[in-house]
């Protein structure tokens, strides 16, 4: 793992941007067993990125910020549970690599494909993020291998699903997207957001005749048992199992839809038993509770 042994001044950054960037780049790898001291010395390092990236320093920065990627990725490897809170400088890393990116575009199939890899590796990485460095170049080299691996059963099928639709997005294809979101289970929520595409783009009289055919009384049917409270029970168990920051962010949606469930059938209290049990039985996994918060589900205190 790095040490990073630079101290690290606002004005001296601003100062000498190249300087600091020198001696970062220097800096000895050593082993750092303990993950509390390694995300302190990270968190320096991160912070004098952001800093130089604020400032607009003219140096390429993209290349350190992947390596404090790569290398942040590599201690979670090492300690697990351990270093629970490298999530949370893992995503800031990912997060600096992307401005870092958009100031100085790489070799965009290259950035393709790390985009690919960090994404089927279960980190959290937002297509829209890298759009600009990626180009069509790059988004095309994505939607290529993409609609392969969506193209064939397995367990990344989900995150390329996942994957086509933010490409579709970055790339304006307003079409393309229009028809994955279609292809969805019928939910409000996704036609609003088809809805909300197509207005965007400027195809108002398209999105008028769609939010029309929302507002069309259907024929009340019988709710399928994946969409019952056990269906979604089980759902989030298996989303849970897959260990990957899309499969959490899935289950995190999917309790909100279990909460609405349980309210309609006045159950809220049986609700509130379930999320206390789910996040004892999971309380290791941070990145899930960090999820389940941006959903607005109220977490048990202590």
């Amino acid at each position: 793992m790095l040490t990073w042994g630079v101290r690290v001044g606002p004005k001296r950054v601003r100062r000498w941007p190249t300087r600091w960037l020198r001696a970062i780049r220097q800096t000895v790898r050593v082993s750092v067993p303990d993950p509390v001291e390694y995300t302190a010395k990270i968190g320096a390092v991160l912070d004098t990125v952001r800093r130089l990236l604020d400032s607009g320093s003219r140096a390429d920065l993209a290349p350190l910020a992947r390596r404090a990627v790569d290398d942040i990725v590599g201690m979670l490897e090492q300690h697990g549970a351990l270093a629970a809170d490298l999530e949370v400088r893992l995503d800031q890393a990912v997060a600096l690599y992307a401005r870092a990116c958009a100031a100085r575009p790489p070799d965009p199939e290259q950035l393709a494909d790390w985009v690919l890899e960090a994404a089927f590796s279960g980190r959290a990485v937002a297509v829209a993020d890298f759009a600009a460095a990626l180009g069509d170049a790059g988004l095309a080299r994505m939607k290529s291998m993409v609609d392969e691996i969506a193209g064939a059963p397995g367990e990344k099928l989900e995150i390329a699903e996942r994957l086509r639709e933010e490409i579709a997005e970055a790339s304006g294809d307003v079409d393309g997207l229009v028809a994955i979101l279609a292809a969805k289970p019928p939910r409000v929520d996704v036609s609003l957001r088809i809805v909300r595409v197509l207005r965007a783009a400027g195809r108002h009289s398209e999105a008028i005749a769609y939010a029309a055919r929302m507002l069309t009384p259907q024929r009340t049917a019988a709710p399928r048992e994946e969409e019952s409270i056990p269906g979604y029970r089980d759902r989030i168990e298996q989303l849970i199992a897959h260990k990957e920051a899309s499969a959490y962010r899935e289950a995190a949606q999917c309790l909100k839809k279990l909460r609405t469930l349980h309210k309609q059938a006045g159950t809220a209290e049986e609700f509130t038993g379930y999320v206390a049990e789910l996040v004892n039985v999971h309380r290791r996994k941070t990145r899930l509770l960090a999820e389940i918060r941006s959903a607005r589900i109220a977490l048990p205190k202590g």
